[in-house]
């Protein structure tokens, strides 16, 4: 194995394990990406196919991530009690 192996992979636990500890959802798709990255190296990928892959791992995962988050927390649910679409009382 390169030296590149070990350091994807050292990097995939520990952000998978800072991101479990600090309880951070954000940063997990990163771990993710360098694991992929790790194992693109272990079959002999190149570099630049490592780093395209990192990226495009972490960023996908991310906005799925976030997409799902964020869409469950902020849906319009009728009536808006910030007064936004509320009737107006007289």
């Amino acid at each position: 194995m390169r030296i590149w192996f070990w350091g994807w992979l050292v990097a995939a636990v520990a952000i998978a394990t800072v991101s479990a500890l600090l309880r951070d959802r954000a940063s997990f798709p990163f771990a993710i990406g360098a694991a992929l990255a790790a194992a693109l190296e272990a079959v002999g990928a190149g570099p630049a196919t490592e780093w395209l892959a990192f990226i495009a791992a972490s960023s996908i995962v991310f906005a799925v991530a976030n997409y799902a988050r964020y869409r469950a927390r902020h849906q319009r649910r009728g009536l808006s009690r910030h007064g936004v679409g509320a009737p107006h009382q007289d």
